[in-house]
């Protein structure tokens, strides 16, 4: 991805491409492909190099300090120093790759400048492995490789007169008329372009992407709110609490519709496999061991593009589905809190529903479009604020997933747990509870919140709660959480103690 040091936004068009380009177009991409799988195995094993050498090792034990200080600052030259001396720099990796304009593929085929991006793309990729910030990049196979653009809009692959021209390939762009969205990003400056193709079942389209300069188009619609925004998001729910509204709704509902279709697709594949394959696997179904020869045959490769185009077309409905729900909370403020969550851990813990819901992305989507509209997102830290364990009354405790009503013996509930954290988060400055301000904005919410909460919709696991559970309990100094703690257990009418023990069914399980 290129280093923008402006305000920059995309603006995609399709490509109009004669059979003759499209082969042209895929001869490059692949030749792109061999290139980029080459800068990634030089830039491995000179980061391999680095791990080794002395000059890290060295780097590693000097202490680190806080930000700006004279230790930190060594501290950071001597890792400098000794990624200088392998070699394992990005300009570096320029360099080694020159060689390839002298090459075939290279030659007339790509420009110098969409070499040194290919080879920033794969610095890049192992550069964030070093960091652990992402797994081990893999080298790409053929046909994997779909995307290059160029450094900027003067040499190499250029935007001219609704035009893609590079080197001897010209690719005119589809233009829908009377698109304000389109006009927008054609009125701006063009910093650049790049070349995607995607795979449309089993056909290839081509289309061009214009990094321009400025903000994106924002439809009349989707004007910016006032006010603060407390989200809650889960694995497979959110909650979105404004001073006037209140939600709780399943995350992106609508992509369950695509799942049986999936799975079907996906059990026919494995049949297929197996059966073209039958000396690959054990008597108990499981894959031998070490490198097996595999047999693929024309039905095997209907069905996987099959497979790949509907599994594109859920990318694709997710990201509606995601810059759609952006919209709304948009619209309800222009200041939103949320608490920042490791969305590693939700992968480990609820892996299917992550992967097919995608929060990190959403939350990514939201941050980029607010930022654009002039809106502020605030993730606070979860260890200082405890939002789903904390109570107005002073203490603090735990609850198990399980437990998704929030009722306290010091008049507190029962509220729907997902929809009290979203409110509580509306009240957090500087990764701390004002409690308050949330203290004096309970007694008008209070009400508000057990309305909203026993409008849950039963498919979502979140069986509705009687209005006046705890109606005339105890009132007492009992010190406890804004969840159901041992002391204020003891303090509940009987009914309540009997749906804390026995709660509801939970709104998402491990795995989901």
């Amino acid at each position: 991805m290129a280093r923008l040091t402006s305000a920059s936004f995309i603006c995609e068009l399709p490509l109009q491409a004669t059979p003759a380009d499209e082969r042209e177009l895929l001869i490059r991409l692949d030749c792109a492909r061999q290139i980029y799988n080459a800068c990634l195995g030089t830039s491995l094993r000179r980061l391999a190099q680095l791990r080794e050498s002395r000059a890290y090792k060295v780097a590693c034990q000097l202490p680190k300090g806080p930000r700006g200080s004279e230790a930190a600052q060594k501290r950071k030259q001597a890792f400098a120093d000794a990624n200088e001396a392998v070699g394992f720099r990005e300009y570096d990796l320029h360099s080694w790759a020159k060689q390839f304009g002298q090459t075939w593929l290279a030659t007339n085929r790509l420009d110098s400048l969409t070499v040194q991006k290919i080879a920033s793309r794969a610095f890049q990729a192992v550069e964030q492995y070093a960091f652990k910030r992402r797994g081990k990049p893999r080298f790409k196979s053929k046909g994997q490789f779909d995307s290059v653009e160029g450094k900027t809009n003067t040499s190499g692959i250029l935007w001219r007169a609704n035009t893609v021209k590079w080197l001897d390939l010209e690719l005119p762009a589809i233009i829908p008329p009377d698109d304000p969205v389109i006009a927008h990003g054609l009125s701006c400056r063009t910093k650049f372009a790049r070349i995607v193709r995607r795979k449309l079942g089993q056909r290839n389209r081509f289309y061009v992407q214009l990094v321009c300069e400025g903000q994106p188009y924002r439809k009349p619609q989707h004007t910016l709110g006032e006010g603060v925004v407390g989200l809650d998001l889960g694995p497979s729910n959110i909650a979105i609490v404004t001073e006037k509204s209140a939600t709780l709704e399943k995350f992106c509902a609508e992509l369950d519709n695509r799942q049986p279709a999936l799975r079907k697709l996906q059990r026919k594949l494995d049949r297929q496999r197996r059966a073209n394959n039958p000396a690959n696997f054990n008597a108990d179904g499981t894959i031998k061991p070490g490198k097996q020869e595999w047999h693929n045959s024309h039905r095997y490769l209907d069905t996987r593009a099959q497979l790949a185009d509907l599994q594109r077309k859920q990318a694709a409905h997710r990201k509606s589905l995601h810059n759609r729900l952006v919209n709304r909370v948009l619209v309800l403020g222009n200041v939103i809190n949320l608490e920042k969550i490791s969305y590693r851990a939700f992968q480990r813990q609820f892996g299917r529903s992550v992967g097919f819901r995608g929060p990190g992305t959403f939350v990514a989507r939201l941050r980029r479009k607010a930022g654009n509209a002039g809106a502020e997102v605030h993730e606070f830290d979860t260890r200082s604020t405890r939002l789903s364990q904390v109570c107005l009354c002073g203490a603090i405790a735990k609850k198990p997933l399980s437990l998704r009503w929030h009722a306290c013996a010091c008049g507190v509930g029962p509220v729907q747990r997902d929809l009290f954290s979203a409110w509580l988060a509306r009240y957090v400055v500087s990764n701390r509870l004002d409690a308050g301000q949330a203290q004096a904005a309970w007694p008008g919410m209070d009400s508000f919140l057990r309305t909203a909460s026993g409008q849950i919709e039963p498919a979502m696991g979140q069986g509705p709660l009687p209005n006046r559970l705890l109606d005339g309990q105890s009132r007492s100094s009992v010190h406890s959480g804004w969840g159901v703690s041992e002391a204020c257990h003891g303090a509940l009418p009987a009914v309540a103690r009997k749906l804390v023990s026995q709660p509801e069914p939970p709104a998402f399980m491990p795995g989901e």
